[in-house]
């Protein structure tokens, strides 16, 4: 399986303002991860911060705020980590399933999936 980039939309917590963005589709990240200066540029408090584990085993400190994105045709809000310089721009699954959408691995696409619940 390749790499999926796609182009998502970034925006201040009141929803008026975006920003584009390209991001990697990470299924193993958790929030969204954006460049600091974008959800600093909006307006997006920082309300907390978590220890993280990042690809290379390291655990650091993210900064995270929540915000509105637009993904697909849908516009929703969800958490995003702001991002250290370096380090990737990336989807992760918690938008993924707020937007009730998963990888399509063969065709290198998102796909409509249903929500789970037991």
């Amino acid at each position: 399986m390749g790499m999926l980039e796609i182009i998502i939309e970034i925006g201040d917590p009141a929803g008026t303002t975006f920003e584009e963005l390209q991001v990697i589709v990470d299924t193993g990240s958790t929030n969204t991860v954006v460049p600091r200066q974008i959800p600093e540029r909006l307006g997006v408090p920082v309300t907390d911060t978590k220890p993280t584990r990042i690809a290379d085993g390291s655990l650091i400190t993210s900064r995270i705020g929540d915000t509105i994105i637009r993904l697909e045709g849908q516009t929703f809000p969800t958490p995003v980590t702001f991002a250290e310089p370096g380090e990737p721009a990336v989807l992760g699954v918690i938008a993924l399933e707020r937007a009730a959408l998963a990888v399509d691995p063969l065709e290198q696409r998102l796909v409509p999936t249903n929500l789970m619940r037991l």
